[in-house]
């Protein structure tokens, strides 16, 4: 498959989720495809996110026919592949433990956001607005921090205010609402 293919292809999968995305495929001195997804909407998201979003609307058979082995930079406007950040599995395993105990036990974040979400005041965009806005307002506004506890969240499944109660903090009254709606 020739890049203009690939990318046509790429275009097709994503752009009805993203019509504004730009692809661009570079093949490598390896001979190893560079796929560039520049898309607006990213500047709210961590890579891990935009990563998350776009690798769920390509078919699983496509990705492994012609993807497996490329390299992917999910960037905002603005953004090169230099300034995405990741932390490594080693990091997450390390803080792990600490950041979910301080969310669920010591502060009152994953009580307040259920509250947001079962009470209709809060619904979730696929990011992470209303999470950020309450830990800032529970003394976690620093950069560094949120970094760190939404990676986490990540990790654990959870990608975007909803799915943090959805998918990692299960015991909360919208993931059980939610869930018993859907048997």
């Amino acid at each position: 498959m020739t890049t203009t293919e690939l990318e046509q292809a790429l275009y097709e999968f994503i752009q009805p989720s993203y019509p504004e995305i730009d692809i661009k495929v570079i093949i490598d001195a390896n001979d190893i495809p560079n796929i560039y997804f520049t898309e607006e909407k990213f500047k709210l998201l961590y890579p891990q996110q935009r990563y998350h979003y776009l690798i769920h609307k390509i078919p699983e058979d496509f990705f492994e026919l012609h993807l497996k082995d490329s390299f992917w930079f999910e960037l905002a406007p603005g953004e090169s592949a230099e300034d995405l950040d990741y932390h490594d599995d080693e990091t997450i395993e390390a803080i792990k433990t600490p950041i979910l105990s301080i969310l669920q036990n010591k502060i009152p974040f994953v009580e307040q956001l259920d509250k947001e979400f079962t009470s209709g005041t809060a619904q979730c965009f696929g990011d992470f607005r209303h999470s950020k806005k309450l830990l800032a307002e529970l003394g976690y506004a620093d950069k560094e921090e949120q970094f760190d506890i939404f990676h986490v969240l990540m990790d654990e499944g959870g990608y975007c205010d909803c799915e943090i109660l959805f998918n990692v903090f299960k015991e909360s009254e919208y993931a059980k609402q939610y869930w018993s709606s859907r048997k």
